[in-house]
């Protein structure tokens, strides 16, 4: 499209005129993840027939192909292309000072002069060094008596005398020139300062060069949309927590960055939940296929062995296949707002419109946006996974969370204006009530361990081994709580090994994954203990082994 649209401005003769004009953001679409499409507007004035219309202020990367561009009918885009423009800085000229510049010449002159004068005396110095050595080095040098010899070192010694004065004299008048025009230097540059020059109007900027044809003249309106991936939003929440009536309130915000090149002033804001860098595609299922392994043994056997018709014993399955990633999309349904805020639920995402101006810089730091500040109604509960843990953590339970549009991401705990830390809220999941961790609570003590009664006996070919275990949960609150104590059984993957539960104070087990987990009430400065206790049976002649 570019190159037809240079060939076209090879054609002066069609080409009546260019105009400039500056584009506006008045708001932007903002993705979760990365991505933003952006509205932009210009106006220009168009003159009848074909021309170029250079519209300034357009992000640096745009992705050209969801350019979307709206006009008059009176008005033909016949091409579009976007480029990188960078304003030239302005060359500053300093005006002259003749009489200052004329002392500047005439320093310059002298030190050249001295300058010269000085190499005319190094080199003579040279010249000199060269002559005495061939005159008292040389091996086939003639005879040369006490006297001339005394006379010649004089001579020589009394030159080398005032040619090295000489130097350094010159040396000397060079310094006070070379000081003299750095003083006036600095005199002419302190009296003609160079302008200020802001950097934001000659930063580089997006352009975006249409060739239209217009059956009118007039001032025309273009509106234009298209996507940039250097913007995007993640969410971030407050838990605020109080004791006193334990209120539960949420405050979900976006923290949202840009870095398009453009400086986004009093922009209206929609975050969607959507994000179209994860594609549209419908995955496939591709077959996949089962085949018998066959161990290297067996395999250069049957090579070698074919004429008697020898085949393998079956040991292992091998499955192979194509796996293709599924990936799910979020069901939001629409909860009531602020006044300023719309919430607008689409077939595939959740749309968050803001009716209130943002200023966010093109600096690619993150910036809070609120969507909402709500109470929700929430249970609280205790829970405890001593086996892993001694800690006791405050678990909140929301049962309507699947109102709130949430999306996964950390959340700041805060008790009675108190920064207790970070939590992760997590809304993919399939279960009617969302837990959100809210910290530790050192004022439950939990302890777990073996009690020492254990036993090991065995019987014919087998081996049982039994283990104790014994928790105690302690209130040092002054108020009841309820706990959720979990543990666990081994769970055995051959017949050979066989586990069971022998006694358990627990009330729930699951039998595939060998979870243990109870519910149970203290009062405060109440205690209570739970106990399990399963056996393990196996061949003496094996070994056991904990895998995961």
């Amino acid at each position: 499209m570019s190159f037809l649209f240079l060939n076209f401005l090879t054609t002066s003769a069609q080409v009546k005129d260019t105009s400039n004009s500056k584009a506006s953001l008045p708001s932007a679409t903002v993705y979760f993840g990365y991505g933003a499409q952006l509205q932009q507007q210009s106006k220009t004035n168009l003159k009848n027939g074909t021309q170029i219309v250079v519209i300034n202020n357009i992000a640096l990367q745009p992705d050209i192909n969801t350019m979307q561009i709206t006009c008059p009918e009176n008005v033909t885009i016949l091409s579009f292309y976007h480029r990188l423009y960078s304003k030239p800085h302005p060359v500053f000229v300093k005006p002259v000072n003749q009489l200052q510049q004329d002392s500047l010449k005439k320093l310059q002159k002298s030190l050249n002069a001295f300058s010269n004068e000085y190499s005319i005396n190094e080199d003579v110095l040279a010249r000199i060094n060269a002559l005495i050595e061939n005159n008292f080095t040389r091996p086939d040098k003639k005879d040369i008596s006490s006297e001339e010899l005394i006379k010649l070192t004089n001579f020589y010694t009394g030159q080398i005398k005032q040619i090295r004065q000489k130097l350094f004299e010159l040396q000397q008048q060079k310094n006070e020139i070379v000081i003299q025009i750095s003083q006036l230097t600095n005199r002419i540059n302190e009296q003609q300062p160079q302008p200020e020059v802001s950097n934001e109007d000659y930063k580089t900027t997006g352009q975006l060069i249409l060739q239209v044809m217009s059956k009118s003249t007039g001032s025309t309106d273009f509106e234009f949309s298209y996507f940039t991936r250097n913007a995007g939003w993640v969410p971030s929440y407050d838990i605020r927590v109080k004791t006193i009536d334990n209120s539960f309130k949420l405050v979900y915000k976006a923290m949202v960055s840009q870095s398009t090149g453009l400086n986004w002033q009093a922009v209206k804001l929609n975050l969607s939940t959507s994000n179209p860098n994860q594609g549209t595609t419908i995955p496939t299922l591709s077959p996949y296929f089962l085949q018998l392994y066959v161990p290297q043994l067996y395999a250069n056997i049957n090579e070698g062995y074919t004429s008697q018709n020898l085949s393998p014993t079956l040991s292992e399955v091998v499955v192979t296949a194509d796996n293709n990633t599924l990936k799910r999309n979020l069901n939001n349904s629409i909860s009531t707002v602020g006044d300023f805020m719309q919430l607008k639920e689409s077939q595939l995402n959740t749309n968050f419109e803001i009716d209130l101006p943002y200023d966010i810089p093109s600096d690619g730091n993150a910036y809070a946006v609120t969507i909402k500040d709500e109470k929700i109604p929430a249970t609280y509960q205790h829970f405890a996974v001593p086996k892993l843990d001694r800690d006791a953590f405050l678990m909140a339970q929301l049962s309507r969370w699947d109102s709130l549009s949430l999306l996964p991401g950390q959340a700041n705990i805060i008790m009675d204006n108190i920064y207790l830390g970070k939590s992760f809220i997590d809304p993919n999941i399939t279960t009617d009530t969302l837990n959100i961790s809210l910290g530790r609570d050192k004022r439950i003590a939990v302890n777990r361990k073996m009690v020492k009664d254990y036993k090991s006996s065995g019987r014919g070919d087998n081996k049982t081994e039994i283990y104790t275990y014994e928790i105690t949960i302690k209130n040092n609150k002054k108020q009841p709580v309820t706990m959720l104590i979990k543990d666990q059984i081994p769970i055995s993957r051959t017949k050979e090994v066989e586990v069971t539960l022998t006694a358990s104070d627990f009330t729930e087990r699951n039998i595939e994954t060998g979870q243990l987990s109870s519910q149970i009430q203290l009062q405060p400065g109440e205690s209570k203990k739970i106990r399990f206790v399963y056996q393990i049976k196996y061949p003496k002649n094996k070994i056991l082994q904990e895998t995961r």
